[in-house]
């Protein structure tokens, strides 16, 4: 019995079918069949009660399965602290960022990794904030800077900033000259959507500010990050909502117009995950922080959730 064994039972109880499971596990039904019928002949009695539809476990096979989570669980465990270790002792550091912030951030991080942790090598991937934290939770990373959301549930967080959302126009739009502006002013205009594959904080912010104004808006192109979204501005003069600290990386010809005072905020935190032990995390989220401190940032606040 090995652990594809496991792996392949586990994934014909949660799709419910073998032909689904198949298809999930990246397999041939028959492969998989085969692998189960190997595994309950090693362990001597059936698992599952098969029908035409679907795959039903046996009293045995339920108190297998818990078995094999534990299992299953260990192993992924053994896994993230092997590579856990082999980080430490090669003294590295994997930082993740939302596109755009690690521009902004560098320099803090530099500064963060001097002294003490001038040997450690820094390794950074600019990435979308789900793709982040999937990586925290995975333990691909060690720590990122993340907009929190639900999905970061488990993760410890340093909050960083909160920030309003702006209105990112070319500054030869009607509206630019403009001190403050209604989103109701918006509604004629070509408008840039963040996904909600890429941006979820972002994309409900917006959402939920539209809908609160009881306006609804028509968005003409979708951008996947920052980028893009600053592009689009600037060759076909589109419109985008963005955090206000974005406006630092505003190219020539985009400025950025204030909401009225009601406009929604986002969140920038720093993220890691509460089992990561590594000594070259803990020396750098010390740092950091104390970095944060000397630089007088009271809005950053040490999270636990």
């Amino acid at each position: 019995m090995e652990l594809r064994h496991l792996r392949y039972f586990v994934g014909v109880v949660e799709a419910g079918t073998f032909t689904l499971a198949a298809e999930r596990l990246h397999t041939v039904q028959p492969s998989l069949s085969r692998q189960i019928r190997d595994l309950e002949n090693h362990v001597g009695t059936p698992l599952f009660e098969r029908s035409s539809r679907r795959v039903q476990l046996t009293q045995a096979g339920h108190v297998f399965l818990d078995e094999v989570r534990l299992v299953l669980a260990q192993a992924n465990r053994a896994v993230e602290r092997a590579r856990e270790a082999a980080r430490a002792q090669a003294g590295r550091l994997t930082l993740g960022f939302v596109p755009g912030v690690e521009v902004e951030h560098l320099v803090q991080i530099m500064d963060s990794l001097h002294g003490e942790l001038e040997d450690i090598e820094l390794a950074m991937q600019s990435r979308s904030s789900p793709a982040l934290i999937a990586a925290l939770q995975e333990r691909r990373l060690d720590a990122a800077f993340i907009r929190p959301s639900e999905q970061a549930n488990g993760l410890q967080l340093c909050t960083v900033r909160r920030e309003r959302l702006i209105v990112a126009m070319p500054a030869t739009h009607r509206l630019a000259a403009s001190r403050r502006l209604d989103i109701a002013q918006l509604v004629d205009d070509r408008l840039i959507s963040v996904t909600h594959e890429h941006a979820p904080v972002l994309y409900e912010a917006i959402q939920a500010y539209a809908a609160r104004h009881d306006v609804t808006l028509l968005w003409t192109y979708e951008s996947e990050n920052l980028q893009l979204a600053l592009s689009l501005i600037s060759t076909v003069g589109a419109v985008c909502l963005l955090p206000e600290h974005s406006a630092r990386l505003f190219p020539s010809g985009v400025v950025g117009v204030p909401l009225e005072k009601d406009a929604p905020i986002v969140e920038l935190a720093l993220a890691w995950h509460p089992q990561n032990e590594s000594e070259v995390l803990a020396r750098f989220l010390c740092a950091f922080r104390n970095g944060m401190r000397d630089a007088s940032q009271p809005s950053a606040a040490w999270i636990v959730e």
